[in-house]
């Protein structure tokens, strides 16, 4: 007979030393005579609270109950949710401390102080979002997962979402009414005018019935939502089909409404195309920033040709190949046809390659490397730079510009370049998810034994 497990808990009182990469606030505590790491959300640095901890769980884990001594950079939160939604983890911090705030966890990270970007905007920023449906009992919930939750928070307005997108997300019960089971829509801008309409990428796991795709149909019809690509499990279709697997993601064929795809203005101020449901920056406007400050450091930095890893719709692509021969390795089908696209729209040329860009070589000729990887880091490729610095001169390392969203795997792999030779030349931070804790970085590295590098 299993026994019940009981979760032993202690009420405490602590003051917040720092914040986490993931956010939370952390506190150095005496707990049953060990000093132990008490980790607490919807903190502020230096505040003294009171918080419930569970002493099953290592690191521990806290419950916030009061703040006794609250920070003078404590705002209130610009929206009424923020204690149910999950989406903006920060919103009590004033956005200049947020900026302050990420830069110091970098900093702590990689043992140097970057510069920081303050955010273009710090509500309605977000040109791209994914949020959680589920339909049941004939009611359908749309939103961020809610805090300690994976059912989805239902809110009337999302202060950080783009007022375009913000209606769509309003307008998905309606349209979504009489489905059953559970999905996530990404919703996105598409193609740059006025007004932007926002586009709908649904993948669906559950009954859809055709009444649903009458009213996309119709919202499209209308102006009132650009376009929709709707993968659905189990799916009624338009004339009676039914739709793809009951896993939405073996669905490969899904029903397409207007034109889904989703745009923003690069860097260049020219539209970029990106893959319907793929990865873009969250903000147009801070991705603008982020992209023409990657492309000024990669013209510093080294001549020649460029690899340029984890290269998505060519959100960089069409910067670096301005003024040099560049390959751009993307695993994503649909993400490589639009970086295509935005090549041909510019009149340049560059060499997109269809494959997974943690294994691809990198060309003995080539002098940058360029990588934008997903939160999981890029461990396979820093080792790869690593064993090249080592070969020596014969190897001749590239220089590297690493573009990441995940201080604590970034840190891991600037170790393993560092290690290897190569040395840090800048550190520069954007504030590309304001109300959150989470931050873009930027890291340049030189490679070992370039004429100028500072060790």
């Amino acid at each position: 007979m299993l026994k019940p497990v009981v979760m032993r808990t202690v009420t405490l009182e602590a003051e917040i030393d720092e914040l986490s990469p993931g956010g939370a606030g952390v506190a150095i505590c005496a707990i049953e005579g060990e000093r132990r790491a008490v980790f607490v959300p919807g903190v502020l640095r230096g505040e003294r609270v009171r918080a419930e901890v569970d002493l099953e769980r290592r690191p521990a884990r806290g419950r916030l109950l009061d703040v006794l001594e609250p920070s003078a950079a404590r705002v209130t939160p610009p929206c009424a949710h923020v204690d149910r939604c999950g989406g903006c983890d920060w919103m009590a911090l004033a956005p200049e401390e947020q900026a302050r705030e990420h830069a110091a966890i970098v900093g702590r990270l990689l043992g140097v102080p970057p510069k920081s970007h303050p955010a273009v905007r710090a509500l309605a920023y977000r040109t791209r979002a994914r949020v959680h449906v589920e339909a049941k009992r004939g009611r359908v919930l749309v939103g961020m997962y809610a805090r300690r939750s994976h059912e989805p928070a239902s809110v009337d307005t999302c202060v950080v979402l783009d007022p375009a997108l913000d209606r769509a997300r309003a307008a998905l019960a309606g349209w979504l009414e009489g489905a059953a089971g559970r999905g996530e829509a990404q919703l996105a801008l598409g193609q740059p005018g006025e007004p932007r309409r926002a586009v709908l990428d649904l993948r669906w796991s559950g009954e859809l019935p055709g009444a649903v795709f009458g009213r996309l149909e119709r919202a499209a019809l209308s102006g009132e939502l650009g376009g929709a690509r709707v993968f659905s499990g189990g799916a009624s279709l338009p004339g009676g089909r039914r739709g793809g697997s009951a896993d939405p993601r073996l669905a490969a064929t899904p029903a397409k409404i207007g034109d889904p795809t989703p745009f923003i203005v690069g860097a260049d101020d020219a539209p970029l195309r990106l893959a319907p449901g793929g990865f873009s920056q969250a903000t147009e406007a801070g991705n603008a920033q982020l992209a023409r400050r990657v492309g000024d450091l990669a013209r510093e930095l080294a001549d020649g040709p460029c690899v340029e890893l984890y290269a998505g719709a060519g959100n960089l692509t069409v910067l670096l190949a301005r003024d040099r021969e560049v390959v751009a390795v993307e695993q994503d089908h649909d993400a490589c046809e639009a970086a295509r696209a935005n090549l041909a729209a510019r009149g340049l040329t560059a060499r997109v390659v269809e494959a997974d860009a943690s294994a691809h070589e990198i060309p003995r000729a080539t002098r940058l490397v360029v990588l934008d990887p997903p939160r999981e880091g890029a461990r396979a490729v820093a080792e790869a730079l690593a064993a090249r610095a080592a070969r020596g001169p014969t190897g001749r390392a590239p220089a590297v510009v690493y573009v990441a969203c995940d201080p604590p795997t970034l840190a891991r792999d600037a170790r393993i370049l560092t290690t290897a030779g190569y040395v840090v030349r800048a550190i520069e931070t954007f504030e590309m998810f304001p109300q959150t804790s989470h931050v873009e970085t930027v890291v340049v590295f030189d490679p070992p034994g370039r004429p100028g590098a500072r060790p």
